[in-house]
């Protein structure tokens, strides 16, 4: 691989990697969140605005909680995808 095509190769990489955070993130908030908001009573429509009082403290976890979404979907489409890619896709021209 000549340095032209792994720097093209990173680029694409990079951009894929944006896009699928940004699909991972639309998924979990148009989807996902209206669930668990239906899950829990008293929570509203939107997951990133869950609050949780302790005493006086008062924390923001509803974005944690799209994050660990995001992150359970990624680890799942990459867990699932990965044995098809090697397959498919052998890297080096090994099969």
């Amino acid at each position: 691989m000549n340095s032209d095509t792994g720097v093209l190769t990173i680029a694409v990489a990079f951009y894929m990697g944006t896009a699928l955070s940004q699909f991972f993130t639309a998924i979990t908030r148009d989807l996902v969140a209206p669930v668990i908001a239906g899950i829990f009573p008293g929570v509203q429509q939107s997951v990133d605005k869950v609050v949780v009082q302790v005493g006086s403290i008062k924390l923001n976890i509803g974005d944690a909680i799209g994050a660990v979404i995001n992150l359970a979907i990624a680890y799942l489409v990459v867990t699932t995808t990965l044995p098809f890619i090697r397959t498919y896709a052998p890297i080096g021209g090994r099969k």
